[in-house]
């Protein structure tokens, strides 16, 4: 997740320098809402942007560092799919012919994917709306990657931060196969949380490995990365 501005007049975009294109009525996030950004749709929350903005910056940034290597049989499986814009990297700009599985909480963010990102363009996605803990507690799948980029706002649920979440998140990934986790570490705390989370890891997953993603310099986004 990554900063913004906050715009206190209604009629304008949450985000200070961005026209406000639609805003949708949300059960999960304080705000949904699209906007234009230097000629560009993008999805925001109330305080963040979700997809097609920085975040999308931090996605290239990282697999350009780690490549997924993906085959076109193999399964991604994506919690927090937000606006879809990890699967337009993965599908579109890095050219993979893999499978997706998104999961995703909030129905505003879906529609407003549908709506305005034409997500139900991408080949080979499917997108469930759903809790991802309620996904992982039932999975019977194996995936090859999985990416956990859960946000609720700026806020990372506390579930997903728990040893019991990974242990039944272990259960979902091939062997061999790898999972990332994008903590975005806004503060002293969540950088302290991070480092817990890279414990946890090296506790259920094998070479385990943290890159730094300094899109924003002052609030980086910490992807560890763990196989299986």
């Amino acid at each position: 997740m990554m900063p913004a501005h906050k715009n206190s007049h209604a009629q304008f975009s949450e985000f200070s320098g961005e026209k406000l294109v639609q805003r949708y009525e949300s059960a999960v996030n304080p705000v949904v809402e699209v906007s234009i950004n230097k000629g560009k749709y993008v999805l925001n929350s109330a305080s963040v942007n979700f997809s097609y903005g920085l975040m999308h910056e931090v996605f290239r940034s990282y697999f350009r560092q780690d490549p997924p290597g993906l085959l076109p049989d193999d399964k991604v499986l994506i919690l927090g799919f937000g606006g879809g814009t990890i699967a337009v990297i993965l599908l579109e700009e890095l050219g993979l012919k893999c499978s997706i599985t998104g999961v995703e909480l909030d129905a505003a963010v879906i529609k407003a994917a549908c709506d305005h990102f034409n997500i139900q363009r991408l080949q080979k996605l499917q997108i469930l709306q759903m809790d991802a803990m309620d996904f992982v507690n039932a999975c019977n799948e194996k995936f090859k990657l999985i990416i956990v980029d859960i946000y609720v706002d700026n806020a990372l649920p506390p579930q997903f931060e728990e040893e019991s979440f990974f242990r039944r998140l272990s259960n979902c990934l091939e062997p061999g196969g790898k999972i990332v986790f994008n903590k975005f570490a806004d503060s002293n705390a969540k950088l302290s949380e991070a480092v817990a989370i890279e414990m946890l890891f090296k506790t259920h997953f094998d070479d385990v490995k943290t890159f730094r993603i300094p899109v924003n310099k002052k609030a980086p986004n910490i992807m560890i990365v763990g196989q299986g």
